[in-house]
């Protein structure tokens, strides 16, 4: 977690805030040799920089059994398999560590561990989050954010897909699932709600989640006010909203809790489902063709 310290006092002046800042790429710091270790890659040569300016030295490298369970459960969540240690703990390894980071990274378990970070930003979740909190089916969506990370997607297609996926021209059905990050807000079949008032909650929560996802900044004060301290007013916060005003959504979804009927699904068909349709298809050509 990064901590600031603000200089000013004065609520209307603060002091720039880093976000606002643009970013810009330092010089290298050169790491003398007797600092210890060359660096293995630019980062490191930070790290080394200051440890020589503190007077502090090195840790010893840990034990290849203890980097092996470090690297494991930081990149897939759980315990190396047996069949990795045998190969980096054997007394001639036949794996580096460069290539055990490949064969982790290569692990489908990774884009599981990775998800969970992203779903929990999203406020992912299988049920509707108020009242009788019944079940809602968006398990693609997650299956989508898990094969993004599997298949290293770049973050500008990740980022599209998401916010807009099922808008882009001949959107694929991949990308249509990955539009329902749009709809992963609470919802509610409670009697008595003002559909009115509750498609304004769904819309604020879509803004406020959006904003400190993608942008890293929270513009959720802005709904009732201008902020008092970032560059956001409440005509900002009602603009961003408006770029989801296209959704088709209810406030009260009345047979949510009865038919399980939360708005416009999209009706995704199994491999094996999808195998028949493609057999029934070619069926179809084939008689065309005779004919």
């Amino acid at each position: 977690m990064l901590l600031l310290e603000r200089t000013s006092v004065h609520p209307a002046a603060p002091e720039t805030h880093w976000a606002y800042v643009r970013p810009m790429r330092p010089e290298i710091p050169t790491v003398r040799p007797s600092a210890g270790a060359p660096a293995l890659a630019p980062p490191d040569a930070f790290i080394f920089a200051r440890l020589e300016k503190e007077g502090l030295a090195f840790s010893p490298e840990a034990e290849r059994h203890t980097l092996l369970r470090r690297l494991s459960f930081d990149l897939t969540g759980l315990p190396p398999a047996p069949e990795l240690a045998d190969l980096f703990l054997r007394p001639q390894p036949a794996l580096t560590y460069e290539e055990l980071v490949e064969r982790l990274l290569a692990s489908p378990a990774f884009g599981e561990r990775m998800a969970v970070f992203w779903l929990d930003l999203v406020r992912y979740a299988d049920t509707v989050g108020f009242h009788g909190d019944s079940d809602y089916s968006v398990w693609p969506y997650r299956d989508y954010v898990i094969r993004a990370f599997n298949d290293n997607l770049p973050f500008d297609r990740f980022t599209r897909e998401q916010l807009g996926g099922d808008l882009l021209p001949q959107a694929t059905e991949a990308q249509k699932v990955a539009s329902g990050y749009n709809r992963l807000n609470r919802i509610s079949a409670e009697s008595g709600v003002q559909d009115r008032e509750y498609r304004a909650k769904y819309a604020a929560d879509r803004v406020r989640t959006t904003a400190s996802v993608w942008m890293g900044t929270t513009l959720g004060c802005a709904e009732c006010h201008d902020h008092k301290a970032d560059p956001f007013s409440a005509k900002d916060f009602y603009r961003f909203a408006a770029f989801f005003a296209d959704l088709e959504e209810q406030g009260y979804y009345n047979h949510g809790f009865e038919r399980g009927d939360w708005g416009p699904r999209l009706a995704l068909a199994s491999a094996e489902q999808k195998a028949t349709l493609q057999r029934l298809d070619n069926s179809i050509r084939e008689a065309a063709a005779i004919v």
